[in-house]
Parts: C-alpha cells; sequence; structure tokens
C-alpha cells in the first residue's frame, strides 16, 4: 500500500504524537502497579547506591532471595543462616553497570522521590524508543510502515509493564532501537561515526543486559562485509565497543579472576534448558527434578566459609564465577548426551522455548486456563505469525533491516537454548511489532483486491 508521501516535518510531527501515546501509556500503568519493584531490583539499586557512594561494593543480601517459611539463599541456592553476613560488602561483578548508573543518575531508584522519578523517566524513555523506532523503519520501508510499527508499539500493553518497575527493560529498549538507527545510518551512510556510534550503543546494550552481547561481534561483522571503508567502519566500531566494554571486564577480571560481563546466570539458565525446560515441562517441575538438583548443587561445596566472606570482599564474586563455570560445563555435558539419545525431543523443547520467549501473555497474565487467557493466546500466535510473515519479507530485501532480523533471529536462537521468560525479548519488541506492521501493509492491498 502506498499513501502519499509526507514532508519530514509532518512525519516526525506525527511520530512525536505516536511516541507521547505511548509515553502516557506507561504512565497511566505506574498507579495500578504496587510495589514498583521485582526479585532484581534490589541488586540494580544497591549497585546505584554503592556508586553513589563512590565504590562498586554491595552487601551480600542485594543478592538473595527468601523462600517462604525455609529461608535466606544467595543467588546460586546456598542458604545462609549466618544474619552477620548480611551486610558484609562484596565487589560487585554480577550486575554489569549500565542500569545502575542509569538509576544512580536519577538518586538510586529506592522507594519514595528517587523511584517515582525513575518511572517518570523511564515512561519518557519509551516515548523516546517508540519516536526512535518511527525514523529507523521510516529508512526501512517508509512512511505508512514508520507510523503503523510506532502505533503497535505504543498501543502494546506489554512493553509498558516495565515502565512502572525498577528493571533494565526499562531502559534497554532505547539503547537497542538507537543502536538499530545508528546501524541503519551506517549501513546507509556508509560513515565511520555512524559505525563508531552503532559499537558504541552495542556495547551500552551489553552493560545494561548482558545477554546482549550477541549484538557487537553482529556489528563487527556487518561493518567488515559492508561494501566502502571496510577497515575504517570495523575499526571504528570496534574501538567505541572496546572503549566501553574494556574497563568493565578489566573490573570483573580483577575481581574474579576472569574477564565476565556477569558472574553468575549464564550456566544457571544453560542448565534448566538442557535438562528439558519446555512445553508441558515448565520451569518449576525442572528446577525440583533431582537430576537437575544434582547439578545445581554440586558447585555449592566451594562456598565461602564465614571467615573468607568477611575477610575478602572478592571471595563471594569469584566463588560465584567458578559455580557459573561448573553449571555451564554439566549442562554442556547434558545436553551433548541428550542430543545422542533423543534429538528430537531437544529440538522441540528448544522451540517451544521459543515459543514462550515471543509470548508476550506469559509475563503479563498467567491465569488458569479461561476464556480471556484463550484470547491472548490466541493474540500472541497471530502476532506471531505475521511476525514471521513480515521476516521473510524483510530476509527477500536488502538493506539496513535484513541486518536487525538477523540480529532478532540470533537473539531468538541464542536464548532458545536456554531457560526463557517472556520479559527477555520485551527491549526487541518494537522490532517484532515492526514486522508486524510490515506483514500487515504488504498484505492489504491484496485483501482490498480480493473483496
Amino acid at each position: 500500500m502506498r499513501l502519499a508521501s509526507l514532508t519530514n516535518s509532518r512525519f516526525r510531527r506525527l511520530a512525536l504524537v505516536v511516541a507521547a501515546v505511548a509515553t502516557l501509556h506507561g504512565l497511566a500503568y505506574v498507579p495500578l502497579v504496587s510495589p514498583h519493584v521485582g526479585t532484581d531490583s534490589a541488586t540494580y539499586v544497591a549497585a546505584a547506591e554503592a556508586l553513589l557512594d563512590g565504590s562498586y561494593s554491595t552487601p551480600l543480601r542485594a543478592g538473595f532471595y527468601y523462600v517462604f517459611p525455609v529461608g535466606f539463599f544467595d543467588i546460586t541456592g546456598v542458604k545462609v543462616d549466618d544474619r552477620s553476613l548480611f551486610d558484609v560488602l562484596e565487589r560487585q561483578a554480577f550486575r554489569p553497570p549500565g542500569y545502575p548508573l542509569f538509576l544512580a543518575a536519577l538518586g538510586g531508584g529506592d522507594a519514595g522521590f528517587s523511584q517515582s522519578l525513575v518511572l517518570f523517566v523511564q515512561a519518557l524513555v519509551l516515548g523516546a524508543a517508540t519516536f526512535l523506532l518511527a525514523l529507523t523503519v521510516r529508512r526501512w520501508w517508509g512512511e505508512p510502515v514508520a507510523l503503523a510499527a510506532a502505533a503497535l508499539y505504543a498501543l502494546d500493553p506489554y512493553s509498558k509493564h516495565y515502565v512502572t518497575l525498577v528493571l533494565s527493560e526499562g531502559l534497554a529498549p532505547l539503547l537497542a532501537v538507537g543502536c538499530a538507527y545508528a546501524f541503519t545510518r551506517a549501513w546507509q551512510e556508509r560513515a565511520p561515526a555512524w559505525w563508531a556510534a552503532t559499537g558504541a550503543l552495542a556495547a551500552a546494550l551489553t552493560l545494561v543486559r548482558a545477554v546482549f552481547v550477541v549484538a557487537v561481534p553482529l556489528v563487527l561483522l556487518a561493518a567488515v562485509l559492508r561494501k566502502g571503508s571496510r577497515g575504517r567502519a570495523a575499526g571504528a566500531a570496534l574501538a567505541d565497543a572496546a572503549i566501553l566494554l574494556g574497563p568493565w571486564l578489566v573490573w570483573t577480571a580483577s575481581v574474579t579472576g576472569r574477564p565476565v560481563l556477569a558472574n553468575y546466570g549464564e550456566g544457571f539458565n544453560l542448565l534448566v534448558a538442557a535438562h528439558g525446560e519446555g512445553q508441558g515441562r515448565p520451569f518449576e517441575e525442572v528446577t525440583a527434578d533431582p537430576a537437575f538438583l544434582r547439578d545445581f548443587e554440586r558447585p555449592h561445596a566451594l562456598f565461602p566459609a564465614a571467615s573468607e566472606l568477611r575477610a575478602d570482599p572478592e571471595a563471594h564474586p569469584r566463588y560465584m564465577r567458578r559455580a557459573d563455570a561448573l553449571l555451564r560445563s554439566s549442562a554442556r555435558a547434558e545436553y551433548r548426551e541428550r542430543l545422542s539419545d533423543e534429538p528430537l525431543q531437544v529440538a522441540w523443547e528448544t522451540i517451544s522455548r521459543v515459543g514462550f520467549l515471543w509470548g508476550a501473555r506469559h509475563d503479563w497474565y498467567q491465569p488458569e486456563r479461561d476464556v480471556l487467557e484463550l484470547g491472548l493466546a490466541a493474540v500472541d500466535w497471530l502476532l506471531l505469525v505475521l511476525a514471521a510473515a513480515g521476516l521473510v519479507l524483510c530476509l527477500r530485501r536488502n538493506g539496513a533491516a535484513r541486518g536487525v532480523a538477523l540480529f532478532l533471529l540470533a537473539y531468538t536462537v541464542v536464548l532458545g537454548t536456554h531457560h526463557v521468560e517472556a520479559r527477555f525479548a520485551m527491549p526487541v519488541r518494537g522490532f517484532m511489532l515492526s514486522l508486524v506492521a510490515l506483514a500487515l501493509l504488504e498484505a492489504w492491498p491484496r485483501v482490498r483486491r480480493a473483496a
């Protein structure tokens, strides 16, 4: 479908209106949600407060969780009964500093005025991401698709959930869309400055959510493959990515003994998937399985003694890194065995995890089976079918959008081999809805002719 071309100023005004709708939509949910924290919020706030104090050391309790009525556990699952350890400091290597820096700039994100300010700014962040999405998609497929994509994103209720919570999903969408915009300009204009911006934004996104490190090598590969000043483009992207990621890797190497983006998490998520998480076998069932528990508890023998935790602020971060490495080793061994014995079952589990990842209702509404849940499921699957159609259309065309689509595929495959939550797709939900908009507007003329 082709519409009359808009002037640049008129298009921007319309995009700003849509962005304002997205902002107000997010703010509308804030008074409806209480509390404004999730499971991970305490570690982000503690890291932000450490930055405000001029350090990056946080109390051990910031990473503890409580199981009723059993007691407190550290993030690796070791029960901690000694309350005198709760305020012992550890050098932080679990949370990359991207989102904590954002919180620190707004006062730390703890309850009160600072938290309210964080939620307000996150609504503005989502509005800015919506506006930038419109500018990006306009360069890909034109104005009608751009405005449709931005409108779908503005009206989408699921992404607005993270306006209301002190979690990194509140910041990541703007960096993800900003990276796509910079990449699009770099691809179209072949300017080293835009490649440098793309590398910097990919690194910044990684420092907010470490899983997005997959974007960094893809940016470098695209810079090398793009005709023109390949060496300068790749060098500019690499230099800016290294400037941002390098200090964090140096820090974690000094704290844990090896450079890591996060000293715990990847191994655990891989282990859950390796033990069969998928359709009909949810996370709770997997993590209660004796075979999983044997692998999960294997690193616990390495947990530092109380005296070591008090004396050495690096003891717990080093333990977490070693624990994660052991979990990865166990997960890979389990995967190898199961791929040899039941490859089709492993493939089906991976596919079902991918479906769960992109099924936004899992993050927002989880009741017993009822009419509303079935309706939300139908909408989810309709959007996925349309997004898949849009993905095919996108991959058949040349241009920067194909690069972003390949990133989405890589991100999906990487996450599909691990434990997933629907919230993991929220930072890139705008791209998925852009594919939906492309499919809808491509199909509309055919529907009109058929009618």
